[in-house]
């Protein structure tokens, strides 16, 4: 456990772990907490409970005693929620002490296998409860001593392998029953709460560098649209509505576990498209705009908000320095080795001296490193006759 995050409190979803990862009723609470336990007590203790009411009915139904089978049924519920309940509610006590580590790891498999003991003991009070109401109906109902033969070395190796595999099968079922399965997901809660804020970390620095991803067109274009409105209104309407479009397809939806949402190839190729409309209307009929995005490739997860930096990156310092016509190109396609390459190529004014040591494309470096590591590759060359060329390599459907 972090010391900011209380036991009473429900876990992050990346947390949470236990027996089965399908039952959230009791397993969003740390393991071995009281709203775990009493919560896991309650769910299996029903189940329990009825096990036992169908234990007493069919024992009441046999000796036709109906008072009989709901004693019966009383005593099978309590041994079974002992069995089921005494392990997690006394470790979950020693885990609320708040004692070293150490003590409390020992502490908790001591009360698992204290409560595991008990539980067979209740349990095997209630089988004796049991043979005594059916020796009261029929005194020959009793429990023969074992003999020789059952015990003795030359017994049959067959029997003698079915029976261990009896025991081990049992011995699993009071284990997982009496919260023994738990014991994985406590000792792995600290790695568990690491890679949690590793990754809450690397979200949030993620988050930091997408949100510096400036639209420097959008006070030139919102400029545009104002000389526009006294000079040609139907123009400055189609700026804006595009303006719009490019807004809608650009704004970053948000996931409350795990920051930005997932981004496809597709959806960042839309934001560019939409982006380089607003660029068509405010730069005029000398920006051409080529765009190659396989079928096979639309559904490809990417990273958000990167070729968007390379696209604008274009813009800014290859085509509007440059007179006359120009033209932007964004290509993808696949590679060997399950990669993806997408192209982002100008042959406007080309590259300057330092271009390439921006923040924008600082940026898109630091994105890529965080997310693929040594895995993805970022290059931005310039021709000999101008223009510029950034190219992205990163694996295939291994966005973060």
């Amino acid at each position: 456990m972090t010391p900011a995050h209380s036991l009473s409190q429900p876990l992050p979803p990346d947390i949470a772990a236990g027996e089965q990862a399908f039952i959230r009723y009791y397993q969003k609470y740390t393991v071995f907490s009281w709203p775990w336990a009493w919560r896991r007590t309650v769910l299996f203790g029903a189940v329990g409970a009825l096990a036992a009411i169908m234990f007493g009915a069919s024992h009441g139904l046999y000796v036709r005693d109906f008072g009989e089978g709901v004693v019966l049924s009383i005593v099978s519920a309590l041994a079974n929620l002992v069995l089921i309940g005494a392990g997690p509610l006394l470790a979950s006590f020693f885990r609320h002490r708040g004692w070293p580590r150490r003590v409390e790891q020992v502490a908790i498999v001591t009360a698992l296998a204290g409560g595991l003991v008990l539980g067979v003991l209740a349990n095997d009070g209630a089988q004796a409860f049991h043979e005594s109401l059916m020796a009261a109906h029929d005194p020959h109902v009793a429990t023969s001593p074992p003999t020789a033969s059952t015990i003795a070395p030359s017994a049959d190796a067959h029997m003698l392998v079915r029976r261990l595999l009896e025991i081990s099968r049992d011995l699993l079922f009071l284990v997982a029953i009496g919260g023994g399965f738990a014991l994985p997901a406590y000792f792995s809660e600290r790695k568990r709460w690491a890679e949690y804020s590793r990754r809450a970390e690397t979200d949030m620095k993620l988050t930091v560098l997408q949100a510096q991803v400036e639209p420097h067109f959008l006070f030139n274009t919102l400029a545009s649209v104002r000389s526009l409105v006294t000079t040609d209104p139907p123009r400055a309407a189609q700026t804006i509505d595009a303006l719009a479009r490019h807004l809608r397809a650009t704004l970053p939806k948000f996931r409350a576990e795990t920051g930005l949402a997932a981004s496809t190839l597709a959806e960042q190729f839309a934001i560019c498209a939409s982006y380089l409309e607003l660029m068509q209307l405010r730069i005029g009929a000398r920006l051409a705009v080529e765009l190659d995005l396989p079928d096979a490739l639309r559904d490809a997860p990417f990273p958000p908000l990167l070729l968007i930096s390379l696209v604008e990156n274009a813009i800014k310092h290859g085509v509007e320095p440059k007179p006359g016509a120009a033209r932007v190109a964004l290509r993808a396609r696949a590679l060997d080795g399950d990669r993806l390459e997408v192209i982002v190529a100008d042959d406007g004014a080309g590259l300057a001296l330092g271009m390439g040591e921006g923040t924008g494309l600082a940026n898109v470096r630091a994105q890529l490193l965080m997310q693929f590591g040594s895995r993805a590759s970022f290059e931005l060359t310039g021709g000999a006759g101008g223009g510029a060329r950034a190219r992205l390599v990163v694996p295939r459907g291994a966005v973060t």
